[in-house]
């Protein structure tokens, strides 16, 4: 059975909400007081007060009621014919009201009773409906903006979910590409297998220590890019020619880690030698305060001139977490050529965290 949504509300109100709904009635009687001091004799001020309080009850009663119970049972559900049969409901409620409490006023004051005509109390009745509305309004918004900002939390929340899911993903794929480097010089009982494990030792070390943080220094980013590269190029030997034009103006530019890096790796995945028998890559990378320009371009395998690259799992992991981190911040564009695959990255760092 589902709970009252009075009851609910007034379990879950606060102090902070009660001060809140007090001082608006109280704004209300400060406005009553100075749109009707003009039209008061003297002496007459503990009069006003004395009948605006009483007549509180009239206004928050239907106040209340619809902003408790009407708007989250009918209006919220899209039950309309109920809700506005509620709204002329409690409408007929404050007309009577008001007039019955001015019969009642009169009638203290003068020991006299008679009937107060409707037309004559017709601008005190929609001046009180006003209010009502108002209050029910703001009643509304506060309560949109609070699920607003629950909804805010709530998208905030998955996102980081996913950018952590997305980083587990990350690694092993990143761990397995290197191993699969080290074991191929391992095989042909190369020299320089000592210095790949060195390597990537170091490259655990970044990922163990800085990938987890939400944002890291760009020069740390191309010290990553740098070791791995060489771990490749100890693989590759002289077949391997690399084109480095890295440039970062400003030492403190942050980005998110391990956002170059599959990039990389996608070059070594699926490129190779080219018609002149040489592996070629060309990385650009140039940073300032306001933008990220990166640019990777490999050579391809001759057997794969004509066979589509697809990224594997480091690029499809990537184009999601940049459109988590930076959402209509970048531009990621890639050109699959018949003799070389291109990937270029722009990111606007205008609005991070520098």
């Amino acid at each position: 059975m589902k709970s009252n949504s009075m009851e609910s509300y007034f379990r879950n109100i606060s102090i902070k909400e009660i001060s809140t709904h007090a001082l608006l009635w109280m704004l209300y009687v400060a406005s009553e007081y100075f749109a009707n001091l003009m039209h008061m004799q003297p002496g007459e001020n503990l009069r006003f007060f004395r009948a605006t309080f009483l007549s509180l009850p009239m206004l928050m009663l239907p106040t209340y009621f619809i902003a408790w119970y009407v708007v989250p049972r009918f209006l919220k559900t899209n039950k309309w014919h109920l809700f506005l049969f509620w709204i002329v409901l409690a409408g007929v409620f404050v007309f009577f009201a008001r007039i019955k409490w001015m019969e009642l006023v009169n009638y203290l004051e003068s020991e006299r009773y008679f009937k107060m005509p409707a037309t004559k109390m017709m601008k005190n009745i929609i001046r009180d409906y006003s209010i009502i509305a108002l209050a029910v309004c703001i009643h509304i918004i506060g309560d949109y903006r609070k699920k607003q900002k629950l909804n805010e939390q709530l998208v905030k929340a998955k996102a980081e979910a996913e950018i952590k899911l997305l980083k587990g993903q990350l690694h092993p794929h990143f761990l397995f590409n290197s191993l699969n480097n080290i074991y191929s010089l391992a095989l042909m009982k190369s020299d320089l297998t000592a210095d790949s494990i060195l390597k990537l030792t170091e490259l655990l070390d970044y990922l163990v220590y800085r990938a987890n943080m939400d944002k890291v220094a760009l020069t740390k980013e191309v010290q990553l890019l740098d070791n791995y590269i060489g771990l490749e190029q100890l693989r590759y030997g002289d077949k391997l020619k690399i084109e480095l034009d890295i440039a970062v103006k400003n030492d403190a530019v942050k980005v998110a880690p391990l956002v170059l890096l599959p990039f990389a790796e996608n070059c070594f995945k699926h490129g190779g030698a080219g018609k002149d028998g040489l592996f070629r890559i060309k990385l650009y990378l140039h940073a300032d305060d306001k933008k990220l320009v990166f640019s990777i371009t490999n050579s391809k395998k001759i057997s794969r001139e004509n066979s589509p690259v697809n990224g594997g799992v480091g690029l499809e992991n990537i184009r999601q977490r940049l459109a988590l981190l930076y959402p209509g911040h970048h531009q990621l564009n890639i050109h699959d050529l018949p003799d070389s695959y291109n990937v270029g990255l722009e990111i606007n760092l205008r609005n991070e965290e520098i």
